[in-house]
């Protein structure tokens, strides 16, 4: 089956990201929504706030991983995945921190139904693999962009993913 990219990607963005209401009717995406819940299978917990455009969300797996989501957006929209990740990993490569990308998002695409668009991202990722480089913006779809870096300690990582319509 050959999918239409760039429609796909708007809708899972913005069906993940905002719907409208009065304080921001002049914005195509509108206010962000929390993507996960507290009572879905495999949370073990969840908190959403929301401050206009922008939101965080944080949740933690009953694997103990732990994710914020940064969400922002008007007329552009960013979602901001920062994945906490206990140890070392300051001598991991590149490719590594690229594979792990599109493993965690495979994970969350298998959550449920719902959330298969993040197992459309996770496969884009796959088959633009060889474009990515870290901390730079990359084209997955015209219009639909990426970017993967880490923050490392000796004690910890942050894997950030950053899904948005602009590089």
């Amino acid at each position: 089956m050959k999918w239409n990219y760039p429609l796909l990607f708007l809708s899972i963005l913005s069906t993940f990201a905002c719907r409208n209401n009065s304080n921001t009717s002049d914005c195509r995406y509108g206010k962000p929504t929390a993507i996960f819940a507290a009572n879905q299978p495999g949370i073990q917990s969840h908190t959403f706030t929301e401050r206009g455009n922008e939101a965080t969300e944080q949740v933690i797996f009953s694997d103990s991983l732990q994710l914020t989501l940064l969400q922002s957006g008007c007329n552009q929209i960013r979602q901001e995945f920062q994945f906490n990740l206990p140890g070392n990993f300051q001598d991991k490569t590149p490719d590594f921190w690229i594979e792990l990308s599109i493993q965690l998002m495979q994970r969350l695409g298998s959550i449920g139904p719902d959330y298969g668009g993040f197992t459309m991202w996770a496969q884009t990722m796959v088959e633009q693999r060889k474009n990515i480089k870290l901390t730079e913006p990359v084209a997955l779809q015209q219009g639909f962009y990426i970017t993967i870096d880490r923050i490392l300690s000796t004690e910890n990582a942050t894997l950030v993913l950053i899904l948005s319509d602009q590089p």
